[in-house]
């Protein structure tokens, strides 16, 4: 492998397909994608550092960054950011239509220390009233890098378990299957727990401007001391690849979607979001940044207060 031939591991996206695909470059070096599941490149990159840029859990980076982590170093192109209200399921019998209500219930998620996870449990001490004590959590599978939570480890899948009632609710990044979640969300096995939950995530976001931000985009330490200039230069790419496919999701002589109703979608998320719904950079996401490391020293897994401007590598903290 050539000094300038760098491993690219990335879940496809409209902010990364362009990447993969090799029809947009950076200038002097060659990008070599790798495939793997998104849970997989995040245990690769987490224990080993294998890539030299990949998408990354933003929560399993800053719980090793807490630990003196110093193999990897990031920068501020946030490959997914999702409102995890919609992401609560409960099943389609129970009688819960709040999260308030679910103090003292059993609840599931894939994975305790998932970025999804430190939201969702920011969400129930924060909005809903209810303490990390006052849950019994369930976990759906080993922890990707060590970290001591108060959940118990469940065999089996998640989804079965809301179904068969073994757990009260759950929080999943995934959409459950078909034959237990419709998709049109009604009539089946489960359902979310939130009526009316787009409205709610709306709400949530006037109040507090927070997009919750799941992934970063890592660079292997590294080869950012080889290559002292990739870390922006890279930032800058995938930036204009940002901005690309906000322009290209808004034009109207093809929509690249099968969603009938997608720019009318995108136009009022560019209203309420003041024209930047997906914002990359460090001034833009600092405040939301900081609510997510208190999250996490919250939830016990970080074992020093960290600052945004240790996050990310130097030559982005003015972005």
């Amino acid at each position: 492998m050539t000094d300038t031939r760098l491993t690219l591991a990335m879940s496809e996206s409209d902010r990364t397909a362009r990447l993969l695909s090799g029809s947009r470059v950076l200038e002097g070096f060659e990008l070599a994608p790798q495939q793997a599941s998104i849970e997989r490149i995040f245990e690769v990159q987490m224990n080993e550092a294998a890539y030299d840029i990949s998408e990354l859990s933003l929560a399993s980076y800053l719980i090793a960054r807490g630990r003196g982590e110093a193999r990897l170093t990031a920068i501020p192109a946030f490959l997914s950011r999702s409102f995890r209200h919609n992401a609560i399921y409960v099943r389609s019998d129970s009688p819960w239509k709040h999260p308030s209500e679910l103090k003292g219930r059993r609840f599931g998620f894939p994975e305790y220390q998932m970025t999804a996870a430190v939201w969702v449990r920011g969400l129930f001490r924060h909005e809903w009233g209810i303490a990390n004590e006052e849950m019994e959590w369930l976990t759906f599978r080993p922890e990707r890098i060590p970290v001591e939570t108060p959940a118990t480890l469940q065999e089996g899948d998640i989804f079965e378990a809301l179904a068969a009632g073994r757990v009260d609710a759950i929080m999943t990044a995934r959409r459950p299957p078909a034959h237990l979640f419709p998709d049109s969300a009604e009539g089946g096995v489960l359902r979310r727990l939130i009526p009316d939950v787009w409205d709610v995530e709306r709400a949530y976001y006037g109040r507090t401007g927070i997009f919750p931000i799941m992934h970063l985009t890592s660079v292997r330490a590294e080869t950012a001391e080889r290559h002292p200039e990739l870390p922006r230069r890279l930032y800058e790419l995938m930036l204009e690849v940002k901005r690309d496919a906000a322009a290209q999701m808004l034009e109207t002589i093809k929509n690249t979607t099968v969603n009938p109703w997608l720019w009318e979608s995108a136009e009022r998320a560019m209203g309420l979001m003041s024209g930047d719904s997906w914002p990359y950079g460090v001034a833009a996401n600092r405040a939301q940044i900081e609510t997510f490391i208190a999250y996490l020293q919250e939830d016990g897994m970080l074992q020093r207060p960290l600052q945004v401007n240790e996050v990310f590598h130097p030559s982005v903290l003015d972005t």
